[in-house]
């Protein structure tokens, strides 16, 4: 008889009105709910799938999953740490380290093996897009110290491969320190390599080293370590030269690290890491971040920008990292994600003077500019495992 009423009961919900579901799944941000309206019946898990819209929208706003070595240190899959929890997923992702992972933006990440071909991964679907070789590789590097494959610094996409097949573009700052560059759009069977040389008014050719790249508003943008913001700018016509032009000029210091981040509210950020490094003792002996808000004097266009230190990024939480494309999230979605806070990767072996194990991930809050009490910290067996890196969890 209970069943046969639970029965009636799940019947009756798996057959409400589409545009009930609809306005259900509108409220829905985290994936988890998503997986879980999927859960309960066919129907459901059918409009959760196909609300493209709601999903694109919804990608942006998932909260930033820590990879990291598994377990057991397995070297053909990693672990996930979540942030809020406090603590590594019960499941682990297939992702083996035979290749290195120089990118993840848009819920995908970049592998790079040692002829340097890159290869797109989906570590949730298991898909993978295997793009064309780096064809101006100068030989010597083979002969190098470094590995090969640290050629390639980052890569980064525009949009998600699965919700725009047809219609994604990519970046990649390689030569290990980032000075070259060069793009590549869906459907393409080479990369393009980009002019980096700025010519200054004073007739001096400089090439910039870049150290982050972001899509935003429909352009790919760099940061310098010296904190210089550059547009890369890509014509459909083929006589066009691809070329970088400064959208902010460098600033005289440099900084440990340099990322750009778009807000939640759609503002463009510059986030600049500075760090002195005790290496006698193996620990960080100071780190501070300064933020900055780009104001444009073209309306919505990427053009000459105006630049002001600000000193709080409100409700928002940035997760930056140096192969991962740099995030951000409203911790009103997330109640355990700590607002006007920094979540950031530890990519060098050193751990912190309040912190007596080394790291793999800490935060650092914008407020009394002190570390939180979210930590995670790395095994010591763990020392020569690839650096942790974020990524956005996807349905597709």
């Amino acid at each position: 008889m209970g069943q046969a009423i639970s029965s009636t009961v799940v019947s009756g919900w798996a057959w409400l009105p589409s545009d009930l579901l609809y306005l259900i799944v509108e409220k829905l941000i985290p994936i988890t709910d998503y997986i879980q309206l999927g859960a309960v019946c066919k129907n459901w898990q059918s409009v959760a799938r196909h609300q493209k819209h709601q999903r694109l929208k919804s990608c942006h706003k998932q909260l930033p999953m820590l990879m990291v070595p598994s377990k057991h240190n397995c070297h053909e899959r990693h672990g996930l740490y979540s942030v809020t929890k406090g603590k590594t997923c019960s499941f682990e992702l297939h992702v083996p380290y035979n290749k290195r992972l120089c990118g993840s933006s848009n819920g995908w990440l970049a592998c790079v093996d040692e002829n340097l071909e890159v290869t797109l991964l989906n570590p949730s679907t298991k898909r993978t897009i295997r793009l064309p070789p780096f064809a101006q590789v100068p030989q010597p590097i083979h002969k190098q110290a470094y590995r090969s494959d640290d050629y390639i610094k980052k890569v980064v996409s525009s949009a998600d491969p699965s919700l725009f097949p047809n219609d994604y573009e990519a970046v990649a700052l390689f030569n290990s320190n980032g000075t070259r560059v060069a793009h590549i759009k869906s459907g393409d069977h080479g990369w393009t390599h980009i002019d980096q040389t700025i010519i200054f008014f004073y007739g001096l050719n400089q090439v910039i080293e870049f150290d982050d790249v972001i899509y935003y508003r429909g352009q790919f943008l760099a940061a310098s370590r010296e904190g210089g913001v550059f547009a890369i700018n890509v014509g459909k016509d083929p006589t066009y030269k691809p070329h970088v032009s400064i959208v902010v000029p460098m600033d005289q210091g440099i900084d440990d690290q340099a990322y750009l981040v778009e807000s939640s509210r759609g503002d463009l950020l510059l986030v600049r890491k500075f760090q002195s490094l005790n290496y006698v003792e193996c620990y960080t002996e100071t780190l501070s971040f300064k933020v900055f808000k780009l104001f444009s004097d073209c309306g919505d266009k990427i053009g000459s920008e105006r630049i002001e230190e600000i000193d709080s990024i409100g409700n928002d939480a940035f997760f930056l990292g140096g192969n991962n494309h740099s995030m951000c999230v409203s911790a009103l979605d997330f109640p355990d994600c700590h607002p006007n806070s920094i979540y950031f990767c530890i990519d060098k072996w050193v751990g912190y003077d309040e912190v007596q194990e080394p790291l793999g991930m800490a935060v650092f809050n914008f407020e009394n500019r002190k570390f939180g009490t979210n930590y995670y910290c790395s095994s010591p067996s763990q020392k020569y495992m690839p650096p942790s890196i974020w990524i956005l969890p996807t349905m597709v």
